[in-house]
């Protein structure tokens, strides 16, 4: 017998109280996109990157078009999906050891737990090389899904891929010309649960529920989440917490982008540790969208006139590598599945031709 449907008249969601606990936060600067269509725009905007992106590669985004509603929704579906009977999620799960992050993560128990505090639902483009099951609940609310997902790509990542491109003094489109949304390539929303732990747990593993890291993708986009626990690494190597204001997206740099640029757009070290104890005892929910390039694209680095002049290209060919961003994410999913399922005991330094990963813990 298939599940009920559930309406949408019934989901709901409300944010949970923000800490009072008196925490050091990141002073992060706030791009407003919404200025990109008024004369000199583009230009103040870009002269506000150049300003910070060697401090920090966490920024705000604001005047991006969504309403609290929208993100709300989104909210209340993801709440809804891990609500699923256990059993009915594992019908949909991914398939991480080959490197595909499509589907349901599930949390990891038993003696890893502590390597592993969450689970996931991973969304991808709405194009048909992605055709594939998913629970009736997402599937009865696919379009509102599929909206919410476009809107991130085109009314987002696209502004903010020719502002960059506008920083590094490029084609304005060169940037965009390699995340066509209707391009083989693996973009995809997620819906995201940590499990909360009891002290004792916490602290043997250290108070971590995400080790230090950096994202494979592009850009990474984190909607309003008020569970305190995000921190970015500062300079210096220091770790201060990310507030989460309601109006703003929380964009992180990756992987890809930092390849891309030369390494001058840094991707950002973050991590996730316990909440404060006024919101310890909850789980904590996010709703999170990844942006990656297209499938066969080589993470080559550009030739900027902007890196020439700052004596910074010769640096850049450094970070040429004969690896496409599939290879790339497929081989970061695969290497994190063999530490996450015990395969391993370390995680692992290199992870593809010669290309490593740093780890932060």
């Amino acid at each position: 017998m298939p599940p009920p449907r559930v309406d949408a008249a019934d989901l709901s969601y409300q944010y949970p109280t923000e800490t009072k606990e008196p925490l050091k936060y990141a002073e992060l600067e706030a791009l407003d996109i919404s200025r990109l269509s008024e004369p000199g725009g583009k230009q103040a905007l870009a002269q506000q990157v150049l300003s910070f992106i060697n401090k920090n590669g966490f920024f705000y985004v604001v005047g991006h078009g969504f309403a609290e509603e929208e993100v709300r929704r989104q909210y209340a579906l993801c709440k809804a999906f891990f609500e699923l009977p256990l059993e009915e999620k594992l019908e949909y799960i991914c398939d991480t050891a080959r490197g595909d992050f499509r589907g349901y993560k599930p949390q990891t128990t038993g003696r890893l737990a502590a390597r592993d505090n969450d689970e996931r639902y991973n969304i991808p483009k709405f194009t048909p090389e992605h055709e594939r099951p998913h629970p009736r609940l997402i599937r009865d609310h696919w379009d509102e899904i599929k909206t919410f997902s476009l809107k991130v790509h085109n009314n987002v990542l696209l502004p903010l891929l020719r502002l960059f491109a506008h920083v590094l003094e490029i084609d304005e489109d060169f940037l965009v010309q390699r995340h066509r949304y209707e391009a083989e390539g693996l973009e995809y929303l997620r819906y995201m649960k940590y499990h909360p732990r009891s002290a004792e747990d916490d602290a043997r593993a250290g108070n971590i529920w995400a080790k230090g890291h950096t994202d494979y993708n592009t850009l990474t986009f984190l909607f309003h989440q008020p569970i305190a626990g995000l921190q970015v690494q500062v300079p210096g190597g220091g770790w201060q917490y990310v507030r989460s204001p309601r109006d703003a997206i929380i964009v992180n740099i990756a992987d890809a982008l930092e390849f891309l640029s030369g390494g001058y757009l840094k991707s950002t070290v973050h991590r996730v540790v316990r909440p404060p104890e006024d919101q310890a005892h909850q789980p904590r929910l996010s709703l999170i969208y990844f942006a990656r390039p297209e499938a066969n694209i080589l993470l080559k680095p550009v030739s900027s006139p902007l890196l020439q002049r700052l004596g910074l290209q010769a640096e850049a060919e450094s970070f040429s590598h004969d690896v496409t961003a599939e290879e790339w994410a497929r081989a970061r999913i695969a290497k994190d599945h063999r530490f996450r399922t015990g395969l391993v005991d370390q995680q692992e330094k290199e992870i593809i031709a010669g290309v490593d990963q740093k780890y932060y813990d």
